[in-house]
């Protein structure tokens, strides 16, 4: 029977509503099944980070079980999860992917430690990586959860406004602590403002997260489209006829600085004065507008109170000592433009900032600041292969120390 025909005879079966409406809440229901099922099922066989195709960048919205799904089938027992958050840097732009700093850091830290790489782009310290590691607290305590910052950058507890959604899709389905009187201070704040509840969708984005904590439409989709078939275009998907292939199908689409990108691209003249002040920002509101009489750079304590409010409320208490800050410095190849006097604001302001984090509770550390230009920089901000190689060394050692002062190298 051709599929015409077969059409035909549908069209002359006589149908109930009842019938019609059973058919519906079946299907509905067996999809929910697959939802659930795909919740607990790690579709990212071969995970490394956060690729564009699995990424808000092309309509794609990854989920907390995802994740979590993904470390549950990596982890080992008795090794220490280190889970990396924050921006594009710890990312690994522009580094391939056989050559991320994270490879090179698990290398460092050797088989007692199992480090999976959750940085998305443009993510401050407490998006989609933070709520994997809070969720796994409880499961996986022996942990170290790390992002990046610059100097004087605040956080807010629920993430920024693009990967909000991990957030509260974490929130709605339990994994999250909802008795964190810091944090729930401070989104209490956050929320007073009538502006914030209409604010991006956030009205939506509550009622999606809560549908789909009942009904797990968001993995049942996830799986489809990495597995399957992909079913939303994008424009950063590859050509009008491919992006119907599932999305497990597409490479890790990340040049390497250093061979695949000329060094006119990546310092480029035209854009050297945005960059002189991007740098110029990272610390001109860390101190006073001029130096004293004396010759030295005064804090500007409006800005570090502020600073202490917002990171009081980032994390839950009892996570803070775990967790560890990476101070990013800026390329020298700008750093070193500047006149002598922003030279020492700059470096200073990186040194300031990890003491504050560290005021805060948390566990800080800079790095750059030696690193070569080019070789090991591959733009103002983010690490060559070659300084994440660098950078991987400095931070194996730090999640080191931490795991002997949290206790978690102790023998049973």
């Amino acid at each position: 029977m051709t599929p015409v025909e077969i059409i035909r005879a549908l069209r002359r079966v006589a149908l109930s509503p009842r019938t019609v409406l059973l058919g519906v809440l079946i299907g509905f229901g067996a999809l929910c099944v697959l939802g659930r099922k795909a919740a607990v099922t790690n579709v990212q066989k071969d995970f490394v980070r956060i690729t564009q195709y699995i990424s808000p960048e092309t309509k794609y919205y990854p989920t907390v079980n995802e994740w979590i799904s993904i470390v549950r089938e990596r982890i080992k027992p008795g090794q220490i999860l280190v889970i990396v958050g924050g921006n594009s840097v710890l990312r690994g732009l522009g580094q391939p992917r056989d050559k991320i700093w994270t490879k090179r850091l698990q290398t460092e830290l050797g088989d007692g430690y199992c480090v999976i790489n959750f940085a998305f782009n443009s993510s401050p310290a407490t998006d989609g990586g933070a709520v994997i590691a809070e969720a796994l607290y409880k499961e996986f305590p022996k942990q170290i959860y790390m992002a990046n910052a610059a100097p004087t950058q605040g956080v807010n507890p629920e993430g920024s406004l693009i990967y909000r959604f991990m957030f509260w899709d974490a929130w709605q389905k339990g994994y999250l602590d909802k008795n964190a009187a810091n944090r729930n201070e401070k989104m209490a704040e956050t929320h007073s403002n009538p502006l914030y509840q209409y604010q991006n969708g956030y009205v939506e984005l509550r009622i999606r997260n809560w549908l789909d904590r009942l009904f797990y439409f968001q993995d049942f989709w996830n799986d489809v489209t990495t597995a399957h078939f992909n079913t939303v275009w994008g424009v950063y998907m590859p050509g009008p006829t491919r992006f119907l292939q599932p999305r497990n199908d597409f490479p890790d689409p990340e040049p390497d600085f250093i061979t695949g990108v000329p060094l006119e691209n990546r310092y480029m003249p035209a854009t050297m004065n945005i960059e002189l002040a991007n740098v110029r920002g990272c610390s001109q509101y860390a101190f006073e507008e001029k130096k004293t009489p004396d010759g030295k750079w005064k804090v500007y304590e409006p800005v570090w109170a502020q600073f202490q409010v917002e990171v009081k409320g980032s994390f839950p208490e009892y996570l803070k000592k775990r967790t560890l800050i990476l101070m990013s410095h800026s390329s020298p190849y700008y750093v070193n433009k500047l006149t002598p006097d922003e030279i020492e604001r700059d470096g200073l302001a990186y040194t300031l900032a990890v003491k504050e984090w560290e005021k805060g509770g948390y566990s800080s550390l800079e790095y750059g600041k030696d690193y070569h230009p080019t070789q090991e920089y591959g733009d103002r901000t983010h690490l060559t292969w070659k300084g994440g190689e660098k950078l991987a060394v400095t931070v194996a050692a730090k999640v080191r120390s931490m795991s002997k002062e949290l206790g978690y190298l102790d023998a049973k």
